[in-house]
């Protein structure tokens, strides 16, 4: 006697999918089994060697890339598959999972982009601080936008794709402090 699995999706949600382009669906595909393994690597691995894999460091200047308006709509569109990847995995999948997420497909698409990383203070003796992460193309906030403002910028990664090459990193910081 075997076990039967019965699987129920709701025929607004399979339709929903069934209507997305066909690079949505295989971006669905390829982050759900990455989601799972970012995650299990925010548990495992300790964050200053996590660090390394988002970028270029620039502490916490504030960076903005220049896009195209058609890097700009892939941008959105990663970032709400991002989103809903995240709403049905069964771990969790917050703000830096899919900041972590998208920025692996924004790197595939050669779209330049800044994660940004958020501290602030609770005033909570139980939970002191709450933190937040986000990743910006252009002027558009591609992933954690809910609620991004009311967290101060504490560190800054620049992708690959914005910093083609290797620059010596005391011109970089001298160009954008403008001296």
């Amino acid at each position: 006697m075997g076990v039967k699995i019965i699987f129920t999706c709701p025929k607004k949600k399979l339709g929903s999918f069934w209507r997305l382009p066909w690079r949505e669906k295989a971006w669905l595909f390829i982050l759900f089994p990455i989601s799972g393994f970012i995650r299990l690597s925010l548990l495992t691995i300790r964050f200053r060697w996590l660090v390394r894999s988002l970028g270029q460091h620039y502490k916490n200047h504030q960076v903005s890339s220049l896009v195209s308006q058609q890097e700009l709509d892939v941008a959105w569109r990663i970032g709400r598959i991002t989103a809903l990847v995240a709403r049905y995995t069964p771990w969790q999948s917050k703000c830096l999972v899919q900041a972590v997420m998208a920025r692996i497909l924004l790197n595939f698409y050669h779209i330049p982009h800044v994660i940004c990383l958020g501290a602030r203070l609770t005033g909570d003796h139980t939970d002191p601080m709450k933190a937040h992460a986000w990743v910006k193309v252009g002027p558009w906030v591609v992933t954690g936008r809910e609620g991004h403002q009311s967290y101060p910028v504490v560190s800054v990664f620049v992708s690959s794709t914005l910093l083609p090459q290797k620059i010596n990193r005391t011109h970089v910081r001298a160009h954008i402090h403008g001296d």
